[in-house]
């Protein structure tokens, strides 16, 4: 008994340091740094907050010390509140990995082994924000090419559930793993504004972090620390409090490439100081038909 009981206070007190000691070598508001020698290119994994001076750091889910997806977050001014909901109609699932969150398509032990289709999905509760700032670092990959892509998607939706998120809702970055497409793109009652980048994001095991800002004036959305498109448009701004979607979207009961998408880590800064970026892109505007 004196083993076991020994044994459990030496793990105790190891997670105990881990906890003390994690968080406070990254302190609230400061951003990750940038791995020496490499430049911000498109897969590096550059952030948003590093390049443009982001503000306090709100709150950051990385899931590096044994937190679940029903904990808070390990960082920021507001460590208190804040979960994440799953929900799943297929064979995949949202499980945390070692250092992260990993959305499966199915059966992942056995790489040709049984079927991949339906949708996983995961919801941000108890954050919600009319404005801010938001990045995410990605990572997607398929071991099949022979059944149709599933398609990663990282948006904002209604904080309030019960509301349509057809008619209004912003999405930071919509990639397939396999392929080297982006796009991203903003919805209101009736409107709807999308830009699409050909080329350039290849979803091949490749970090990516993918950011948003919503100030008063204009949406922008960047790419590894890059201003890449930007909306004026009063119509597309949040009048209602947002919050955090991630889905790996598939086709109903269709067969599906088996893929994996890991999320290093969420995080989420205010306003209150940071570079103006650049205007960036324009997003082509339509009519919202959903």
């Amino acid at each position: 008994m004196f083993a076991i009981t020994k044994g459990l206070a030496l793990r105790v007190a190891t997670v105990a340091t881990a906890l003390v000691v994690g968080p406070a070598t990254l302190a609230p508001g400061t951003a990750e740094a940038p791995s020496p020698g490499r430049a911000a290119l498109a897969g590096d994994g550059a952030t948003a907050a590093q390049k443009f001076g982001w503000g306090i750091m709100q709150w950051d889910f990385a899931w590096e010390f044994g937190e679940s997806l029903d904990s808070p977050p390990y960082r920021g001014l507001d460590t208190t509140t804040g979960y994440w909901q799953e929900y799943t109609d297929g064979t995949g699932r949202a499980v945390k990995y070692g250092g992260g969150v990993e959305f499966q398509s199915g059966d992942q032990l056995y790489k040709k082994a049984g079927p991949d289709n339906g949708t996983s999905m995961l919801t941000l509760r108890d954050q919600g924000a009319v404005r801010g700032r938001w990045e995410i670092r990605e990572r997607a990959d398929q071991s099949e090419s022979n059944a149709t892509r599933y398609r990663f998607i990282i948006e904002l939706i209604p904080d309030d559930l019960t509301s349509d998120p057809c008619k209004q809702s912003i999405t930071i970055a919509e990639v397939s793993p396999g392929d080297n497409s982006l796009k991203i793109g903003a919805t209101a009652d009736g409107a709807k504004w999308t830009k699409t980048f050909a080329d350039g994001y290849p979803q091949d095991n490749d970090n990516y972090a993918f950011a948003l800002q919503i100030t008063k004036r204009r949406i922008t959305w960047f790419a590894d620390g890059r201003a890449i498109a930007s909306l004026a448009d009063v119509d597309a701004r949040p009048t209602v409090p947002m919050t955090l979607r991630m889905r790996l979207v598939g086709d109903g009961a269709k067969e599906m490439n088996k893929s994996i998408v890991k999320v290093d880590w969420v995080r989420n800064y205010d306003l209150t100081r940071g570079d103006v970026p650049p205007e960036g892109a324009d997003l082509k505007q339509g009519t919202n038909r959903c």
